[in-house]
């Protein structure tokens, strides 16, 4: 049976996984879902959708290497480790209570290839301005996009995984639209019409 701090930590990290999967769900329908929609924002206001075409990607690359950075981090203020709400925190506290998986582990090692593919870029671009890599113009961090549909395989498999492994259940969660959300934007901007191709 599954102690109460590991299901918590789980859907704690469930619930996160949620919001990255909305910011990508934002992102795939304002530049990956028609040319209609990409002349919509064209027209519409280039500057603003260029600017936060640029603001989601960063922001998801970081969203993907937090939910995949080391199971703990040094706080300088306390002078000591704490964990972080992680895929190696939670494998920790799931192999303490002998409720790992081949197949969870399968999953966190599969999540831990596109970190790799993407690490550099956060670390150097967007958490932190590495100056020889700005002013180089360095383009780090491409990969294909079978590499990001992978990675969210995989989270969805780890989620599952994991869920079932705490008593939680599976939950799908690759649809995350509702009310007022960015399609709701786009009917708005294409004159109460939905654009389509």
């Amino acid at each position: 049976m599954p102690t109460t701090n590991l299901k918590q930590t789980f859907c704690s990290f469930r619930e996160r996984c949620i919001w990255l999967q909305t910011c990508v769900n934002t992102f795939e329908a304002l530049y990956s879902s028609s040319h209609c929609v990409e002349k919509l924002l064209r027209e519409t206001a280039p500057a603003f959708f260029g600017d936060l075409n640029t603001i989601l990607q960063e922001y998801i690359l970081l969203q993907i290497c937090n939910l995949t950075d080391p199971a703990d981090s040094y706080d300088a203020t306390l002078r000591r480790k704490v964990p972080n709400l992680t895929v190696a925190h939670l494998n920790e506290l799931l192999k303490a209570e002998g409720l790992l998986t081949v197949q969870i582990e399968a999953a966190a090692n599969n999540l831990a290839h596109y970190r790799n593919l993407v690490e550099r870029s956060r670390n150097k671009l967007i958490s932190h301005l590495d100056k020889t890599t700005v002013l180089a113009g360095t383009v780090l961090g491409e990969h294909a996009r079978s590499d990001i549909d992978a990675f969210f395989e995989n989270l969805y498999q780890y989620c599952d995984g994991v869920g079932n492994s705490v008593l939680e259940g599976p939950l799908d969660f690759r649809v995350t639209s509702g009310p007022g959300d960015v399609m709701d934007v786009l009917k708005y901007l294409n004159g109460g019409v939905y654009p389509r191709d």
